[in-house]
């Protein structure tokens, strides 16, 4: 009997739930609420590990699927230049260290650039000491997760946001996405 689900692929809408283990010692790292499935416009939508992209192609509707990736199909390895030593005077507010920076904390910051980035707090001395690696960057990882829903992706599915929103692939700088954002 054939198949006649839709199928995971370029194009299509796609909602997964999925659980993420450290593949070392087989903790949870993260589980998506079981009533909010992660959702992804395959091939189009920013951000989503590519070796994840791999293991749901070709999936329908019900479908499970593991998958046990290494940190370069993954989150990256980490890398020594994404820790940075800066000025404690940056995190003061009104002539001391505002509350939220611990070691631990996971702070918004502001690069250079204007770029939003996310840093982990690693340590606090005369200086403050800040991780910016993916928090699972360097791990080897594994998704055990199934398919909720494949269909055509509609105009609203699409990313939103103008620069690189709906870039596809290659990005802004490939000149795809026609805006002229220069990002």
């Amino acid at each position: 009997m054939e198949d006649t689900r839709e199928k995971v692929g370029p194009g299509k809408f796609v909602e997964y739930s999925y659980k993420l283990y450290n593949d070392a010692d087989g903790s949870l790292l993260f589980e998506t609420p079981k009533d909010a499935p992660d959702e992804m416009v395959f091939g189009v939508t920013p951000g989503i590990v590519p070796g994840l992209l791999t293991a749901m192609e070709g999936l329908g509707k019900g479908d499970r699927f593991e998958v046990t990736l290494p940190p370069v199909a993954a989150f990256g390895d980490k890398n020594d230049d994404l820790i940075m030593t800066l000025d404690k005077e940056i995190f003061m507010r009104d002539g001391k260290l505002a509350d939220e920076v611990k070691v631990g904390a996971m702070l918004p910051m502001l690069t250079a650039d204007n770029l939003r980035v996310t840093g982990t707090v690693t340590e606090i001395g005369d200086k403050i000491k800040m991780d910016f690696n993916h928090p699972f960057a360097g791990l080897t990882v594994r998704y055990e997760g199934e398919i909720v829903e494949v269909r055509d992706a509609t105009p609203d599915d699409l990313p939103q946001g103008g620069c690189c929103g709906g870039c596809g692939s290659g990005g802004c700088s490939s000149g795809e996405c026609g805006e002229g954002c220069n990002c």
